[in-house]
């Protein structure tokens, strides 16, 4: 059986005396924020780097991707941490699930994505906003 990130992150959570399902409370907020801040801006390093490469001529070594990815595993893990370690999020990964059909939604009426001039996704006009109400 495939368990989900959640699973993984509360046997981790176990196995090393980490906050399972909690009622949050400042210290496990302020503690879920940073770990979430600092994975991310290790992250933007990561990604700084090959943006600067790129900008002067050179290739996006392997070594730079597996680094990068290293850092995205990191954001997964304390995001699924913070599921694990407070109660109210236990419900993570439906409302990723649901998220994803709201995203879905955006899709123009040709069933073409409308894009800002910088790439981002756009919501069209039959976008349906998530509704969590339920999970929490």
């Amino acid at each position: 059986m495939n368990k989900t990130n959640e699973e993984y992150i509360e046997e981790f959570h176990k196995a090393f005396g980490a906050s399972i399902k909690e009622e949050p409370s400042i210290k496990i907020l302020k503690l879920r924020k940073s770990l979430i801040d600092e994975e991310v801006k290790e992250f933007f390093v990561e990604l700084d780097l090959m943006i600067k490469k790129l900008e002067t001529g050179e290739s996006i070594s392997k070594n730079d991707f597996e680094r990068a990815l290293a850092e995205m595993a990191d954001i997964q893990v304390v995001l699924s941490g913070t599921a694990v370690a407070i109660k109210q999020f236990k419900n993570f990964r439906e409302a990723f699930l649901r998220k994803h059909q709201s995203n879905m939604s955006k899709l123009g009426e040709d069933g073409k994505p409308i894009l800002r001039e910088d790439g981002k996704i756009l919501k069209g006009p039959n976008y349906q906003e998530v509704n969590l109400n339920d999970l929490v």
